[in-house]
């Protein structure tokens, strides 16, 4: 019994050191804080050392001090620069290391850091997921869309949605998913398809929100593609330009970019935007 208290005044004293490292940092970077308002990421062998056996309530905490960052970041509509992307992604690394069984920051690092170009680390953390959730469906899933849909490798894509139909609990459409994606490829459809099953699986209407945004913004470029094709077919030829669309009659007004793009016609006819759909970084200073 002696043992176990000494233990827990340990914690109760290394976490309350963590906190007060944490804020005398934060005080000191006051006058650079409009910079950028990432933190410094304690490495993992670190935090391993700091959480005394205690890495699921060390992990707990620091995806919550990461949510509330990304949060506070969709809350007051100002996007992520660099260093923020870069604290991100660490503080989920860190927090998978300590507790790698942990659902939420592989489900929030494929939420956001894919569709922000992350492309690469988003994968390596999910491969992280998969290895220790080896049971649960949604891991190879999200790797999978990813191959397909941003990395364009669509045998890879394949292959990680196959692997995800055969663990269970998946959803039924999930069996024949992997033929829709390779009949779609990189197309609009793959992503609005991905998205829907994002947001079904998302609880947090502050991470729902960037999701639904992004959905919006593929379904609107869906329905120019169709227009563009169904034009295609009856002019032989594609349209000069989008606002080709209106001036023809096949569509009253534009639909806007939910990021404040402009919609740009592609040389295979699909419907792209200078937005990217995706929030446009800082400046560097």
């Amino acid at each position: 019994m002696r043992r176990s208290w000494s233990l827990l005044a340990g914690l109760v004293i290394a976490v309350a050191m963590y906190f007060f490292f944490n804020m005398e940092m934060w005080r000191c970077r006051n006058d650079v804080r409009s910079e950028s308002s990432a933190e410094y990421v304690l490495p993992s062998k670190f935090s391993r050392i700091l959480s005394l056996g205690y890495r699921g309530l060390l992990s707990d905490y620091l995806f919550l001090k990461t949510a509330a960052f990304y949060g506070e970041r969709l809350m007051t509509q100002k996007p992520l620069s660099g260093a923020d992307w870069d604290y991100f992604a660490t503080s989920l690394d860190v927090i998978t290391d300590l507790d790698p069984y942990f659902f939420d920051p592989y489900l929030l690092a494929e939420g956001n850091m894919a569709w922000e170009g992350k492309i690469q680390e988003a994968n390596k953390l999910l491969k992280k997921g998969m290895k220790y959730r080896s049971w649960d469906w949604r891991i190879p899933y999200f790797i999978g869309f990813n191959y397909f849909y941003f990395l364009k490798d669509y045998e890879k894509g394949a292959e990680y949605v196959m692997a995800a139909a055969r663990l269970p609990g998946g959803p039924p459409y999930l069996k024949t998913l992997g033929s829709r994606l390779a009949y779609y490829g990189g197309k609009t459809k793959t992503g609005i398809l991905f998205l829907k099953g994002m947001i079904a699986e998302t609880e947090d209407p502050r991470f729902r929100a960037p999701l639904e945004k992004r959905l919006l913004a593929l379904e609107r470029a869906e329905k120019l593609e169709l227009l563009v094709n169904r034009f295609k077919e009856e002019t032989g030829r594609s349209p000069a330009a989008v606002n080709e669309l209106v001036e023809r009659g096949y569509i009253d007004s534009l639909p806007e970019d939910p990021y404040g793009g402009k919609w740009v016609i592609l040389p295979t006819g699909r419907i792209f935007s200078t937005s990217k759909f995706a929030s446009t970084p800082e400046k560097q200073r």
